[in-house]
């Protein structure tokens, strides 16, 4: 098994009043496999896929339970054990690419950056690994792309630069958090055969976060359905969209526009 949470517990201390955002959430990935995580707005489950990552604060939060990832505890690891991991191991990538580029760095910096921290390549190495993943994110002119600046380039020309960002170090594990939310159709059914096209050439694992079933079913092999911080349904993408265990999952799946056939 590749990464396995258990009984994760998130608790916020900010307030006057403690705030359980995630109660006793449990996951299992095997290395190839690809699982989404839905539910509402509010739901728990990017903050779930942030403790994953070992993004949240170790200050004015409480998180219990275990994230075992390559024989370590990614919630009691020292910070120098969980930042070796950070983008060598573990990628992730938002939902808004322009909240997590640097606006005052060029794309070509931005994609090398976990080169800077995870290998000792020369800087001409470093360029000529970054050219060529931003041609296997299927972005054309690599060489004016790497020289721009974020705003410069279009939002989905943005969200390939962050897939490729998060992929130059070929992790094992890629977190995607609603990264085909702010896309048009078109771009959207894109990038998801492009996570298609890594899981199957490299075989990474993939965690797939979103609120659109219908987009979770296109690209995941298992899904895991959260409600108020809790899992209240977890089962095969196919079982689940054939027979909903619990009203809230009918309710997400009453929710996916139908298509109705015009008659003349």
């Amino acid at each position: 098994m590749m990464l396995q949470v258990k009984d994760l517990s998130i608790e916020f201390h900010d307030h006057l009043v403690p705030e359980t955002v995630v109660y006793d959430f449990d996951l299992q990935m095997e290395p190839g496999e690809i699982v989404g995580i839905v539910g509402e707005s509010g739901s728990g489950k990017s903050m779930s896929a942030l403790a994953i990552a070992g993004l949240l604060s170790r200050k004015d939060m409480r998180k219990k339970g275990q994230i075992l990832y390559a024989g370590k505890d990614l919630l009691t690891c020292s910070r120098k054990e969980l930042r070796a991991l950070q983008g060598k191991e573990i990628g992730m990538v938002f939902q808004e690419p322009m909240h997590s580029l640097n606006p005052l760095r060029k794309v070509g910096w931005q994609v090398e950056e976990a080169l800077l921290l995870h290998s000792d390549l020369t800087k001409e190495e470093r360029k000529e690994k970054a050219l060529q993943m931003l041609s296997m994110v299927e972005l054309k002119d690599t060489e004016r792309i790497y020289r721009s600046y974020p705003h410069e380039l279009s939002g989905g020309q943005r969200q390939r630069v962050m897939l490729a960002s998060a992929l130059i170090c070929h992790p094992k594990l890629l977190i995607a958090d609603e990264i085909t939310t702010s896309l048009d159709v078109t771009v959207q059914a894109a990038i998801l055969k492009l996570l298609q096209r890594f899981n199957k050439e490299s075989g990474i694992s993939i965690l797939f976060i979103s609120h659109d079933l219908n987009v979770v079913k296109k690209i995941c092999q298992r899904i895991l359905v959260m409600q108020k911080g809790r899992v209240v349904e977890e089962g095969t993408t196919e079982g689940l969209f054939e027979n909903p265990k619990t009203e809230y999952t009918r309710e997400l799946l009453d929710s996916i526009p139908k298509i109705r056939k015009l008659t003349v």
